[in-house]
C-alpha cells in the first residue's frame, strides 16, 4: 500500500475517532430531541445542559439554522436573568442563523422548518428592540414575524408552533401604547386583537410542539402583568413550577401574584423558599433574580408589620449593593425608610428618604420622597407597591 494512502486511511481514522469523542462529550441526540431537551433544561434554569443540547444541533448540522438560533434564545433567557451581558454577541448568532434559513428557503420557499426559523428569529429580534425601548425596529421585526408565521399557516393549517408567533403578535399589537401605535401605523403594520392573540396562544401552551413552554410563560406574564388576572397567573405558574421546579423566576412570578391580592403568608413562604435554595448565585455574581426575591420578601414582612425581619433583609440588600437590576438598590432604601417611618423613627426614615434622592431616579423614585416630604406623612405602602 502506497504511504498517500496508507495516511489517508490513519487521517480517516483519527476523524472518526474524535467524532466519537465529541459524540461522547457532547452528548449526541436526534435534532428534535435535541431542541425539546434543550428548552426543557432551560426553562429549569440549567442553562449549561440547554447549551450542550443547542450544541449538538451545531455537530449534527452545522449548515442549520437550528443551533445558531437556539443558543441566541439561550443567550437571551439568560440576559433576562441578568446572566449574560453580550447582545451584540446575540445579534450576530441570530444574524448568522438567518443567513442559513435564507438558503434553505432559496432552495424551496415552502420549507416549513426555514420558515419557522425566520419566524422565531424575528420574533426574538422584536423582543430584544423592545426591551431596549426601540419601537421602530421592534415593530419592523414584528411585522416581518407576523409575515412568516402566516407563511406557515397557509402551508400547514393546523401549524401550533406559527399560532404561538401569531398570537403573540395579536395580543401585544392590541395593546401597545399611543407611541408604539403611531409607529405602527406609519409602517403599515397590521393591528391585532386580544382576544383571538389570547386564544391562540392557549392553543400553542397546549398542543404547540417547540413553542410550548413559551407560550405557558408567555401566558403567565400576560395574566400576571397586563390582564391582572391573578386566577389564571397562578394556574400557570403553578404548572411552570411543577413541571420545571428548579427555575426561580416562575416562583417569583408567583409570589407577585400572591402580592398583587394581599396573600402576604403564601407571599413570603414562596419568597423565602427561593433565597434558601439560591443564595449561593451570590457567589458566582449571579445573584440579581436572588436580591428581587428579597426585596420582595421584605416588602411582604412590611404590610405583616415584622418590622425587625423586614429591616434587616433591607440592610443586608443594602450593604451588599448589588447593581442589578439597576433599580432595586434605590427601592431598597426607600422601602426601609418606609419601614422606620411606620415605626414612627422618623429621624431614621429621612435619613434614607434624602439618600434616595441622591441616587439616579429608578421608576418614579423621586416623586415618591417628594411627596413624603412635602406633605410630611408616612409614606403609604400601596404608593410604593407599584
Amino acid at each position: 500500500m502506497k504511504l498517500k494512502n496508507k495516511i489517508v486511511i490513519a487521517l480517516t481514522f483519527l476523524f472518526i475517532i474524535y467524532k466519537i469523542i465529541l459524540a461522547n462529550e457532547t452528548e449526541v441526540c436526534m435534532p428534535d430531541q435535541c431542541i425539546i431537551d434543550g428548552i426543557k433544561s432551560m426553562a429549569n434554569f440549567k442553562f449549561n445542559e440547554a447549551h450542550k443540547k443547542f450544541y449538538n444541533l451545531y455537530v449534527l448540522d452545522s449548515n442549520h439554522p437550528s443551533s445558531f438560533f437556539y443558543i441566541a434564545f439561550l443567550k437571551t433567557k439568560m440576559s433576562e436573568y441578568y446572566l449574560e451581558n453580550n447582545n451584540l454577541n446575540i445579534i450576530q448568532y441570530l444574524n448568522y442563523a438567518e443567513s442559513l434559513a435564507d438558503k434553505l428557503l432559496s432552495k424551496n420557499s415552502k420549507d416549513i422548518d426555514a420558515l419557522f426559523y425566520k419566524t422565531a428569529i424575528n420574533a426574538l429580534k422584536a423582543y430584544s428592540e423592545g426591551y431596549k425601548s426601540s419601537w421602530w425596529n421592534s415593530a419592523q421585526y414584528g411585522k416581518e414575524m407576523r409575515k412568516y408565521s402566516l407563511k406557515i399557516l397557509e402551508i400547514e393549517p393546523k401549524n401550533k408552533d406559527a399560532l404561538y408567533f401569531i398570537g403573540t403578535y395579536n395580543y401585544f399589537a392590541d395593546i401597545i401604547p399611543a407611541i408604539q401605535k403611531f409607529i405602527r401605523l406609519l409602517l403599515f403594520i397590521p393591528g391585532g386583537n386580544k382576544k383571538i392573540g389570547l386564544e391562540q396562544l392557549q392553543i400553542a401552551a397546549e398542543e404547540g410542539h417547540y413553542t410550548k413552554i413559551e407560550a405557558m410563560q408567555t401566558l403567565l406574564l400576560i395574566y400576571t402583568y397586563f390582564e391582572k388576572d391573578y386566577i389564571k397567573a397562578e394556574n400557570y405558574a403553578l404548572q411552570l413550577i411543577h413541571q420545571f421546579p428548579d427555575n426561580p423566576f416562575y416562583k417569583l412570578v408567583l409570589s407577585n401574584c400572591y402580592y398583587r391580592e394581599k396573600k402576604w403568608e403564601s407571599c413570603s413562604s414562596v419568597l423565602s423558599k427561593i433565597n434558601n435554595k439560591y443564595n449561593h448565585l451570590k457567589k458566582r455574581g449571579q445573584a440579581a433574580i436572588i436580591y428581587e426575591a428579597e426585596y420582595w420578601l421584605a416588602r411582604c414582612y412590611l404590610h405583616q408589620y415584622n418590622f425587625e425581619t423586614s429591616i434587616q433583609i433591607l440592610n443586608n440588600i443594602i450593604n451588599e449593593h448589588p447593581s442589578k437590576p439597576a433599580w432595586l438598590y434605590q427601592w431598597s432604601i426607600l422601602s426601609l425608610a418606609q419601614a422606620y417611618d411606620m415605626l414612627n423613627y422618623e429621624e431614621n426614615a429621612l435619613i434614607y428618604y434624602y439618600k434616595v434622592l441622591t441616587i439616579k431616579d429608578h421608576r418614579n423614585a423621586h416623586a415618591k420622597v417628594k411627596w413624603r416630604l412635602k406633605n410630611n406623612k408616612t409614606l403609604p405602602l400601596f404608593y410604593t407597591d407599584y
